[in-house]
């Protein structure tokens, strides 16, 4: 009855916490070309990373991205400069996980080994450098696939992909995303496909869907699109479609033609991961205000590598979605773990989830009233009101510790 309970009251795609992301996230691709290749040097930030200063009525963070390429005995080759001015008219986006700027930075270079040494410098704050990047450019039958959503975007008048640009990895979650595979033979008309996910195989067949071109990329409205140029050497290039969501979190591999050659690994991070999520442990024990204790304890004894298993296989049981690895309730249950963690402790000691607020806001979510009030014995009152349940919760700090006890409801 409990989790049936949940199941009716979370709402989904509501975030109250802040989730985690890296600085910087890099990429490199490269295009063949007759006589020389394009090294595209693809990069994507977020918003909440850079440092905006305001200008009257607009907010702006400046970058600069130098890259110095070197051979493999560290001979000077060839340096790249791009100075980038982000900017936006709302202060709340200045601080957002969600908004990214993204760029790109184009290098040609003939058939060789070179090392990329990429810095980024925040004007308004620091200097970054990050880690090198080893290339090898050479004729290959089979090329990197590339990430892309599975939603096209419009640029222009015309629909075009966008390139995911997670540093080549997956985003797991529940917007799905297509593989591009280019292969340099473009007379041929199929190529079969094995994509393996830990110990799963979750795609075992022939592509036949494909389209020919010289691929390029291009910045539109601070996204990276995928497009086509007229000179270069064309590939063939194949799209599965409908595979990202049936992806584990982890590594996984596309193999092609089963050739040796043909082996690209790739990774499935979960980048907005709710922070009460990532100690499996301390996410177990967030499940007793909706589940008896006998469920908790069988979840703990599992053993350290496999409490966090368990606990997705406990949430696969009451998953909206079931078809798709991305489980909707159990990211939106611990996001709302995470607000309680952040706004519901107290100076006893008592943690967010386990306080009343914290209970009622795990269950229910965010009220969409709140009421503060004082009664007859001075006391702070919060009162909570949710419309559509047609429900109160009045709250008390007994103590004038911030920690309110459930009074009526």
């Amino acid at each position: 009855m409990k989790k049936l309970f949940l199941l009716l009251h979370i709402v989904y795609a509501v975030s109250y916490c802040q989730p985690f992301h890296k600085q910087i996230f890099t990429q490199t691709y490269i295009v063949p070309g007759d006589s020389l290749s394009t090294i595209f040097f693809l990069y994507r930030v977020p918003y909440q990373n850079l440092v905006f200063q305001k200008n009257e009525n607009q907010y702006t963070a400046q970058l600069r991205l130098y890259l110095e390429v070197t051979d493999t005995n560290s001979k000077f080759v060839d340096r790249e400069i791009k100075d980038w001015n982000i900017r936006t008219n709302l202060f709340e986006e200045t601080s957002s996980s969600e908004i990214f700027a993204e760029g790109m930075i184009k290098i040609e270079l003939a058939n060789g080994s070179y090392n990329i040494l990429p810095i980024v410098t925040d004007k308004n704050s620091r200097e970054l450098k990050l880690e090198n990047v080893r290339i090898d450019v050479s004729d290959k039958k089979y090329r990197e696939p590339l990430i892309v959503d599975a939603k096209k975007i419009r640029c222009d008048g015309q629909d075009f992909l966008r390139l995911t640009n997670y540093e080549n990895s997956l985003p797991f979650g529940s917007e799905p995303c297509d593989f591009i595979i280019p292969v340099s033979d473009i007379s041929e008309e199929e190529i079969f496909v094995t994509v393996i996910s830990g110990i799963d195989t979750v795609y075992y067949g022939k592509v036949i869907t494909s389209f020919v071109s010289n691929l390029d990329f291009f910045e539109c409205d601070g996204k990276i699109l995928l497009s086509e140029r007229n000179e270069g050497i064309k590939t063939r290039n194949y799209v599965l479609p409908g595979i990202s969501n049936k992806l584990q979190e982890g590594t996984f591999t596309i193999v092609i033609d089963e050739n040796k050659d043909a082996n690209f690994k790739k990774d499935v991070f979960w980048y907005d991961k709710p922070v009460s999520l990532r100690n499996p442990e301390e996410a177990v024990k967030a499940i007793k205000n909706i589940e008896n204790e006998d469920v908790v304890d069988s979840l703990l004894s599992q053993g350290e590598e496999l409490i966090y298993k368990a606990l997705v296989g406990y949430w696969k049981k009451i998953d909206p979605t079931p078809e798709t690895e991305y489980n909707e309730l159990m990211a939106e249950f611990y996001t709302r773990v995470d607000y309680t963690l952040k706004n519901f402790g107290s100076i006893t000691g008592v943690k967010g989830v386990e306080s009343d607020r914290g209970k009622i806001f795990v269950k229910f979510g965010k009220p969409n009233k709140i009421e503060r009030s004082s009664n007859l014995q001075g006391k702070v009152v919060e009162t909570w009101i949710y419309d559509k349940l047609q429900r109160k919760f009045v709250f008390v700090d007994k103590d004038g510790t911030g920690e309110f006890s459930l009074e009526s409801s």
